[in-house]
């Protein structure tokens, strides 16, 4: 199967922004590029530099780590501001103030070049050949594998233990969920001893390792938990409603329209894409939005409705459930997401044999992951 990101420099993605700068103003604003950078990480590190709270720098997208990206900060109360500031694996240079700050999804979209290599010869024709009628009508706007990472080498959602008031079986699935088996089997048979727990736990595992040394001091799981920031908490719940609505999408798209199938690459879920379409239907559908949960924002369509409250229902999530809180956040809220994503300027250029790249720009918050595999395998 075809390949992507086999190094940084094979993924590059930007933010298209458009904001009127000015010579003076509340906010700082910088364009920020990294290379095999996370966002989160580098933005706690410019906070310590300029020794201001994390919450004074904003930004409008986390960004891929093993890639090439650009994109917007906006930072409150930087006294000297630097024209350019380099750091270990990043640059920023000064563009103007504004007068507010950034919010999460205030951009325009994200261009993509990316280079996609080992690709077949029956990849790229179908690609070939896929690239006009995506550009027409769009593709399946699930949520990519990137949603998932805290579920990838985890057993269940942290969500599910949390509903039952589980919280050591919470803390196992979140601090045992390691890929390389070696360490996950000594930290299994040390659970309980904290601090030899610690000396085996990776020294980059900042969040988890604070929770731990919380249990060292005696605290109970539930507490515990409250050692972690509140965007990691609030994280743990976006993930499972992620899943939720892909589940939403991919039974709706199954039961009303001819389809393919690829695997999503993460555990054994899949995406199902439709593969035929017409003018009339897409009229209908184009801009169709689907609710997490259908409570605050109403589905606009029966089939939707219906679609929801059958996954709610195999999933054992009952209308009190929904208003519950655990580790100090609401474990569901409501919001809409559009079924089908756009891609405008796609394009598909040879480079070898077996190696293409393929450009495009996408809507906020549609995955370019996605995006590939529907033209690369459906």
């Amino acid at each position: 199967m075809f390949q992507i990101k086999k190094n940084p420099k094979d993924f590059f993605v930007k933010e298209i922004l458009e904001i009127p700068f000015k010579d003076k103003g509340e906010y700082a604003y910088f364009r920020l590029k990294k290379v095999d950078r996370n966002t989160v990480d580098v933005i706690r590190e410019l906070a310590q530099k300029w020794k201001i709270p994390v919450k004074n720098i904003t930004f409008a997208g986390l960004k891929d780590k093993n890639a090439i990206t650009e994109q917007y900060i906006a930072v409150k109360g930087l006294k000297n501001i630097p024209k350019t500031l380099e750091g270990e694996g990043y640059k920023l240079t000064f563009l103007g103030f504004y007068d507010k700050p950034l919010e999460l999804g205030e951009f325009k979209g994200n261009y993509f070049e990316i280079i996609v290599r080992n690709v077949s010869k029956r990849e790229r024709e179908r690609a070939e050949k896929n690239i006009e009628f995506v550009q027409k009508y769009g593709f399946a706007n699930y949520f990519g594998e990137q949603r998932f990472g805290s579920i990838k080498n985890a057993k269940e959602f942290l969500i599910k233990y949390l509903l039952n008031h589980d919280y050591e079986g919470a803390l196992k699935e979140y601090l045992l969920s390691y890929s390389d088996w070696k360490i996950k089997r000594k930290l299994k048979k040390l659970w309980g001893r904290w601090k030899d727990f610690l000396r085996v736990m990776p020294k980059g595992a900042t969040y988890e390792r604070k929770v731990v040394e919380e249990l060292s001091k005696g605290v109970s799981f539930k507490q515990a938990f409250m050692a972690l920031p509140k965007n990691v908490r609030l994280m743990f719940a976006f993930t499972y409603q992620s899943y939720l609505w892909n589940r939403y999408l991919y039974r709706f798209i199954v039961r009303y329209f001819s389809y393919c199938e690829v695997p999503s690459g993460i555990k054994n879920w899949t995406y199902a894409f439709y593969n035929k379409m017409n003018d009339r239907i897409f009229e209908e559908i184009k801009d169709l939005e689907i609710p997490y949960l259908g409570i605050e924002h109403k589905p606009s369509s029966p089939k939707v409705e219906r679609i929801i409250k059958e996954v709610l229902e195999e999933e054992g999530i009952t209308p009190s459930i929904l208003q519950e809180e655990r580790i100090g956040i609401k474990l569901f809220s409501d919001g809409i997401r559009k079924a089908i994503a756009l891609p405008q300027n796609l394009n598909l250029e040879r480079l070898g044999r077996a190696t293409v790249k393929v450009s495009f720009i996408l809507p906020p918050g549609s995955y370019a992951t996605v995006l590939l595999k529907k033209i690369f395998l459906c």
